[in-house]
């Protein structure tokens, strides 16, 4: 019997260590190479009864190549594509480790635990034992490979201002939803309806997933695709999109189209230096932005867009 690093089912993860503030612009790149999928482990520390990423701190990026991946020609890929990219600090290679099957499969899990965001969400994974307050709105993710379990700031500013902006019977649209947890989130703070789009069929299928294990399937849609072809012209009271800065500005005025007169915007996924400019642009597309929300080095704005519904 060959030995575990020689059998067929062995994946081989690639681990770097890098700047937090980094950390989710280095997974998309890996995400380019890595057909076994990304996760991020973060720096965690403890807060009241639960935990909150360290956006600060530094973070590890893990990506999984399948068996009879051209292991060697694709580090080498990822080692050229980071030395260009505009980094915070340059970063340090782990050394690669093989992983059988359900090692691969379950490699995630050790780093989401549960946590409390805003007033009263709590967002658990599905295997873990955690006591419940009556007030609790509960969410259970499992988001495999896939963006989102609330430990990123990006992602607790925006459930924090879901849970402040949304109203009851609300039309939501959530773009970039990776593992469904915003468009989850609405759908159990009261929205009407929700659509999730995603352009990664990983992220597709964990959203549809999540939705069924949160009874929210008849009240979430979860498409594959962008704005503005994927909403197919349709209009929503509240717009919440957890992406990259650069999406973001591209899509300012897709924005404004798709929202509803005194519909409102939420977005975060960039840095403090991109507020004066996505502020700029919304500006021009008929957007006001009313509140900018900071955690460590991340940013979320809110805007609104006036006229007639």
């Amino acid at each position: 019997m060959p030995p575990p690093s020689a059998r067929a089912a062995d994946w081989l993860e690639i681990a770097v260590e890098v700047a937090g503030i980094d950390a989710e612009a280095i997974a998309e790149t890996f995400r380019e190479h890595c057909p076994g999928g990304v996760a991020i482990e973060p720096s965690v520390r403890p807060q009241g009864d639960g935990y909150v990423v360290d956006g600060d701190a530094p973070a590890l990026v893990k990506g999984y190549l399948p068996p009879g991946a051209d292991s060697v020609r694709l580090r080498r890929s990822l080692r050229i594509a980071l030395r260009f990219a505009p980094l915070e600090s340059p970063p340090r290679w782990r050394r690669p480790r093989r992983l059988r099957e359900e090692d691969w499969r379950d490699s995630w899990k050790r780093y989401f635990r549960p946590q409390r965001i805003g007033r009263r969400l709590l967002i658990k994974p599905s295997w873990a034992t955690y006591k419940v307050k009556a007030a609790d709105t509960v969410i259970e993710i499992d988001p495999g490979m896939a963006f989102g379990t609330g430990q990123h700031p990006t992602t607790a500013m925006c459930l924090r201002a879901l849970e402040d902006r949304l109203r009851a019977g609300d039309a939501v649209l959530d773009l970039g939803t990776g593992s469904g947890i915003l468009a989850i989130a609405a759908a159990r703070l009261g929205a009407g309806r929700v659509l999730a789009l995603d352009v990664d069929p990983q992220a597709v299928k964990a959203a549809r997933e999540n939705a069924a294990r949160n009874g929210v399937r008849d009240t979430v849609e979860v498409r594959e695709g962008a704005l503005p072809e994927g909403a197919r012209g349709e209009r929503f009271d509240l717009i919440v999109a957890n992406i990259s800065g650069v999406t973001i500005e591209r899509l300012a005025a897709p924005f404004a189209d798709a929202l509803r007169g005194n519909g409102t915007l939420i977005v975060s996924g960039f840095l403090e230096d991109a507020v004066e400019g996505l502020s700029r642009l919304f500006a021009e597309a008929g957007l006001r932005v009313e509140r900018v929300e900071a955690e460590g080095v991340w940013r979320a704005l809110i805007a609104t867009r006036a006229g007639h519904t």
